[in-house]
């Protein structure tokens, strides 16, 4: 490094600690990191305190099952306990699984949809349709207003915290008369414009490094091997971002205009990006993909056997039920015993049977959505950018999509434990309880891909802002 570029460093950075507005906005943006890390970690910490107490809940419950068989029993509640626990007409629809999304260690620096959608259901052997959408899918407080977290503040607001100290880097010094000072150092005037931009970028990238490792130090272990990967990228990730809009301001900079115009540019540049395209894609998906949860209202309703004492059309259910289970095959023989509890058992599953095709066009519809916005990562790098967090911390709609989809793995698991043992009029024993399903859930293989590339994209578009503002200056240099 030769002694002007040593000099102009320097010279940038007693500039730097002397202005008080550009300390002032470098501590509020800190002082907005950390309660971002905080407020993200409140929220998450939140969510871990219910799935500790409803996993609580469920043990409590199957142990007082389990507890039943101990012994004859001895008082109402211990035979009501009982029958619950051994007898599958009571079992099917009162014995309840939790199946459990939990937050991944770095869920709390971007939220994403875990505020918005579910991520625990209990599921028991009723209408897995009715359980699922018995709720709002989304609060519509957060849809409005949105999470706080770190990478909002990475996303939104550090592109504004470029612009400010950025926007005036040549116009500045020739509209404060410094500009002809400069023509006569050794070094050139796109050469003092980068290394400035250089400073600034080291500066303010430091600035987001220092905040991202705060949160990851803070909210997990980046020695655990599953928290490796994702804290890399995180860390990529800042970076790619800063640079691009770097490479942004160097390409409006470089045409050498007046501050105001930088200025109005860059901000621009910034509601083009993080406000006008995301509205407009909003629009076109909304337009094309129409989407409305009232489509579901029927599925949360109420519903049963129009006469439960008619024993034909009980009778008639169960048959109807049962031609779709082949491995049931024989035990319409037994259709007398219990014959209710079958009918009711029959009807909830025939009631899912026929609303899967309203079900599968609703969430068909919403993959299309997502994969429609994802076709535009590359127009915008703002919500690429929030994409990349929410993949790296499992907190992006694919990953509730593939969670709805192991709920109906998992309750079909349920039906038919459960099942076999009603229509074949099975008693349920003890150690049956150590053969009770299980929920689990595929780790998505392609997560990290997904993540790479989109960086990779954002990359790309860096380095053509920054070689079209680099051919720019230098043809300004040349008028």
């Amino acid at each position: 490094m030769d002694k002007a570029i040593k000099t102009l460093i320097r010279y940038e950075w007693v500039s730097f600690i002397r202005n008080r507005f550009q300390l002032l906005m470098v501590g509020v943006t800190f002082l907005f990191g950390i309660y971002a890390i905080y407020y993200g970690q409140t929220e998450i910490n939140a969510q871990r305190e219910v799935i500790k107490e409803i996993m609580e809940l469920e043990q409590n419950e199957f142990s007082t099952y389990l507890a039943s068989f101990k012994g004859e029993p001895e008082t109402v509640q211990e035979e009501q306990n009982h029958d619950i626990a051994s007898k599958p007409a009571f079992a099917w629809y009162r014995h309840g699984y939790h199946a459990i999304l939990p937050p991944h260690d770095y869920a709390a620096l971007a939220i994403g949809q875990r505020d918005l959608f579910r991520y625990y259901y209990r599921l028991t052997g009723m209408s897995l349709h009715y359980q699922l959408f018995e709720n709002e899918l989304a609060n519509p407080v957060n849809l409005l207003a949105g999470n706080f977290d770190l990478s909002f503040v990475i996303v939104y607001l550090f592109p504004l915290l470029i612009i400010s100290f950025c926007y005036n880097l040549y116009s500045g010094e020739k509209e404060n008369g410094t500009l002809p000072l400069l023509y006569i150092q050794s070094i050139s005037i796109s050469r003092i414009v980068i290394v400035r931009l250089l400073f600034y970028f080291t500066l303010i990238t430091g600035l987001a490094l220092l905040m991202s490792l705060i949160g990851l130090f803070t909210s997990g272990s980046v020695l655990k091997e599953e928290n490796q990967l994702p804290a890399l990228l995180w860390i990529l990730g800042v970076v790619i971002y800063n640079a691009f809009w770097f490479s942004l301001l160097f390409l409006i900079v470089s045409y050498r205009r007046n501050s105001p115009f930088n200025a109005i540019t860059a901000a621009g540049c910034w509601l083009f990006f993080l406000i006008v395209i995301p509205s407009v894609l909003n629009i076109v998906v909304t337009t094309r993909y129409p989407l409305s949860s009232t489509e579901l209202a029927g599925l949360t309703r109420r519903t049963g056997l129009e006469n439960e004492n008619d024993e034909q059309e009980a009778k008639e259910v169960i048959l109807e039920f049962l031609a779709h289970k082949p491995e049931l095959a024989g035990s319409d023989s037994l259709i007398d015993n219990n014959r209710l509890a079958k009918a009711y058992a029959a009807y909830t599953s025939l009631k899912d049977i026929e609303s899967q095709h309203e079900v599968d066009r609703y969430n068909g519809q919403v993959r299309k959505r997502n994969i429609l916005a994802n076709r535009f990562h590359w127009i915008n790098p703002a919500v690429s950018m929030q994409d990349v967090f929410t993949h790296i911390v499992h907190t992006d709609l694919n990953t509730f999509l593939r969670f709805q989809d192991a709920l109906a793995i998992f309750h079909e698991k349920i039906t038919d434990f459960y099942f076999r043992k009603l229509f074949w009029n099975q008693r349920i024993h003890r150690e049956d309880y150590s053969k009770l399903p299980e929920f689990h859930m595929e780790k998505s293989i392609d997560r990290y891909t997904v993540a790479t590339g989109i960086i990779f994209q954002i990359t790309l578009l860096t380095i053509l802002f920054a070689l079209a503002g680099l051919v720019t200056i230098k043809k300004k240099s040349l008028i």
